[in-house]
Parts: structure tokens; sequence; C-alpha cells
């Protein structure tokens, strides 16, 4: 079955489909940061997510992520205390630990740490970078979004839109077009914050965001 090997891959999809995705992270008082993300589907996206199941696998198309290989994959890529559980087969919960802040999200630039402080930093060289560095299966999941921040494209959200419309049809556009992404960053000293932003301008950044 097909898999999303890095979080991201899995947040940036699911964050597309519906109002009630989520990511967290946290530094802790040790150094490391912990990721932590919940997010489903709408109907428009989730038969989409189905239709990219591998076709031996077409007797379990209602399970589109492997939760058991989730993990695995992100064990070897370094995270530890690793969870990953779905209710449905087509909703999604990850939990892990960066121990050594050395994975994509920090060499890509996306995540960093400054004086013991959290910080996000969302521009479109970074999305980029992240795009490039990471594994085929991830990116090939990625270029479902049809998103022009991954390709040094420029492109309003009403562009974007109506693209994804053309592609997909109107229920998967209005899904995107609906969709936020909350991110809720937490530092040692227990102060807390969340931010939250249209999908639609994500996948369309034309600025850098330094969200902390």
């Amino acid at each position: 079955m097909k898999k999303l090997c890095l979080l991201l891959g899995t947040a940036l999809l699911l964050f597309i489909t519906g109002c009630t995705s989520s990511i967290t992270l946290t530094l802790n008082k040790n150094g490391s940061v912990t990721a932590e993300f919940s997010g489903a589907p709408g109907k428009g996206f989730k038969e989409l997510l189905k239709a990219s199941v591998d076709s031996k696998d077409a007797e379990n198309k209602e399970v589109v992520f492997d939760t058991k290989a989730i993990k695995k994959e992100l064990e070897k890529g370094g995270f530890t205390d690793v969870k990953a559980s779905s209710q449905t087969g087509t909703d999604i919960y990850i939990k892990m630990t960066d121990p050594s802040r050395k994975s994509e999200y920090f060499t890509s630039g996306l995540v960093n740490v400054k004086n013991n402080k959290l910080k996000v930093v969302l521009s479109p060289a970074n999305l980029k970078k992240f795009y490039e560095s990471t594994d085929e299966q991830t990116v090939s999941y990625l270029d479902m979004l049809l998103s022009p921040v991954f390709n040094s494209d420029t492109m309003s959200e009403k562009e974007y839109i109506e693209l994804v419309s053309s592609f997909y049809g109107k229920d998967v556009a209005l899904e995107i077009e609906q969709s936020t992404v909350s991110l809720t960053i937490v530092n040692p000293n227990g102060k807390k914050t969340t931010h939250k932003i249209k999908m639609s301008r994500l996948l369309t950044l034309n600025e850098t965001l330094q969200l902390e």
C-alpha cells in the first residue's frame, strides 16, 4: 500500500481536506521537538486518496493510511516515541519526537529554535526545499495538491482553486477553499500560541510567515 513516509507530507494532504486538522509542535526542556498531528479528509479528497491505493490492495481501499508502515518509516527516519493510529482508515493521528532536530523540518528551514523558542518559518523557498529533499513517495502525494509553491510558480488563490476544480471537480476545490491549517507552538516555559492559516494561502504562498 502506498504510504506517506514523512509527517509533513501527510499533514499537507489532510490539511487541504477539512476544517478539523491540526498540528502541535512542542519544544521540550531537553531540546527535542515533539510533533502531534491529527486530521481527516473531506468526502471529495477522500475518494482521490482511495483511488491512489495500489491496485493489488483494491479490497482494502477503505484503508488509505497504513499506520504500521508509517510508524516504521518514521522510526527509520530517526524519530522516537512514534505513535500512529486511525479510526476509519482515512483519518490519521501521529505523534513523534525529533530528538536531535536533524529531520527535514529543520534542515529545510521550516522549523528552527532560537533563544530556547520554537519558530516555524513558512516561505516559498523553505517549502520547495522540503519538497526537493523528501522521498519519491511523499513527492507523488504532494504533487496531487497541484500546488504552485513547490514549483516556484506564482498563482493567486482564486486561480489555484480554479485549477483544482478543473482537475478534481468542484467538491475537492471547495474543500480546499474552506480548509484552514491550525498550528499550535508550545515552548518549554509553557507559553502556547495557535495560528490559523487558509490552506489555499499556504499552497500559493508568495511571502514569508514567521510563526512563534
